[in-house]
């Protein structure tokens, strides 16, 4: 549960970006590290244990056995403390070993059984290899990993990172923390009775009470309150209550609801569970005043050269005979081809009729490059192009030559074109390029 620094965060941002993901021929999920690395950084991840593509495979039973083992050996006091201090001063991993700890003190032995999907309908454990760093590393960012979605697996890797650090060094809360979370249970007990979660997610946010601040983390906090009972309902209540199943937790009310149970069907009617509360936090007096922010010495970050690669933009409105860069990920770009722009219509957005051109290349192209290329067609070899709008907005699509003669292709116009967005761009060119290793 060390602290990555905020180089090392960035290390693994750039690999667990879109783009680098693709499975090998054992059927992993594995990331690619960006050929943009230097051998410094590639060490760096390999000296904090953090490598990408660190797989290991821990059959269910196994799994199940560990988790419940690892949470009978919790003080809830000391992960109850860790918890509090996630919300401002210490690092968001530290959220994940109550909900964890939760999990496998209810969860009871159990034979697999699967439901839909390959994930057992007990407890979501799926047959499958997990990548260490990468559950590592989302438990850093998002202080998301305790076995809603993951099952055992997610809980016992958790509670195994928290178990390497000496109890004695496990973060206690500074009054700021403790400020703040109860900040945050008053602001659920005063919001309207018909408020759901999504609505809190965003009262939440507009408090700024978190360090991290997104909408994610603030779902991901009222989510681990949810799973403790805090946040429940009669009908489905959180784990430190009574043992749900999986099949029961991954039931909504309908299916525009995106978080699981009891988060999904809570609505501030049903209040918070205050005898919970204070049985797992009841010891943290909230201070009488507001305590100032400490500040901490944010270390200096080195920016990766790769990190500034671009696309020299060219200004302008979109035209006939444009050519944009497009960039796939941090180290592989293409280019598309503009033929038409249409008017701006009632919204007045406009959209351009692109086509790729037949470049793949691990930098930025310029205009020099793209001269006397032709079209990439898709890998079935059918031609095909697509109207998107947003271009000279969008991250990563950047015009890089204006004026240029379309080259020649053997086949007509398509018949049919979709239409989307210019950072469609980069995930459609699966289609026409190989992109993975």
């Amino acid at each position: 549960m060390a602290t990555p620094d905020a180089a090392l965060l960035d290390l693994l941002r750039r690999v667990y970006a879109n783009g680098n993901s693709y499975f090998d021929a054992d059927g992993n999920y594995c990331h690619r590290i960006p050929d943009t690395f230097d051998d410094a950084e590639r060490q760096a991840l390999k000296n904090a244990g953090l490598q990408p593509n660190t797989f290991v495979e821990i059959p269910h039973d196994e799994a199940v056995e560990r988790l419940r083992q690892a949470a009978a050996g919790v003080d809830l006091r000391r992960a109850a403390d860790a918890f509090v201090a996630s919300m401002v001063s210490s690092d968001l991993a530290w959220l994940t070993v109550l909900p964890a700890t939760a999990l496998g003190l209810a969860m009871p032995a159990h034979p697999m059984q699967a439901m839909g999907g390959g994930s057992c309908r007990v407890c979501f454990h799926r047959e499958e290899r997990a990548d260490l760093t990468m559950r590592a590393y989302f438990r850093h960012l998002q202080g998301a990993g305790w076995g809603t979605g993951g099952g055992p697996v997610e809980g016992l890797l958790a509670l195994e990172a928290a178990g390497r650090v000496g109890l004695e060094d496990w973060p206690r809360p500074t009054p700021r923390d403790i400020w703040a979370f109860h900040r945050l249970l008053d602001l659920l007990r005063a919001l309207p009775a018909e408020t759901r979660y999504s609505k809190a997610r965003a009262a939440l946010k507009a408090a700024k009470l978190l360090r991290v601040n997104t909408p994610y983390r603030c779902e991901t906090v009222l989510e681990a309150l949810a799973t403790l009972g805090v946040m429940q309902t009669p009908e489905h209540p959180g784990l430190f209550t009574r043992w749900t199943t999986a099949a029961e937790r991954d039931q909504r009310p309908s299916t525009k609801v995106e978080v699981p149970a009891p988060l999904g069907w809570w609505s501030a009617a049903h209040g918070l569970d205050e005898g919970l509360l204070d049985r797992l936090f009841g010891h943290l007096d909230c201070p009488d005043r507001e305590p100032l922010i400490e500040e901490a010495a944010t270390p200096a970050r080195r920016k990766p050269a790769a990190a500034a690669a671009r696309a020299k933009s060219i200004p302008g409105p979109p035209a006939e005979g444009d050519v944009y860069a497009v960039r796939l990920r941090e180290d592989l770009w293409t280019a598309a081809y503009c033929h038409e722009v249409r008017e701006p219509d009632h919204r007045g957005i406009v959209r351009g009729r692109v086509e790729y051109l037949d470049l793949l290349s691990p930098s930025p192209p310029t205009a020099e490059q793209i001269t006397n290329l032709g079209f990439r067609d898709r890998r079935n070899g059918e031609r095909w192009q697509t109207w998107v709008a947003g271009l000279g907005k969008t991250t990563g699509v950047s015009r890089i030559a204006v004026g240029v003669p379309p080259p020649p292709h053997d086949q007509p116009t398509p018949d049919r074109m979709p239409s989307g967005q210019a950072s469609d761009l980069r995930h459609l060119a699966g289609w026409h390029f190989p992109t993975t290793p």
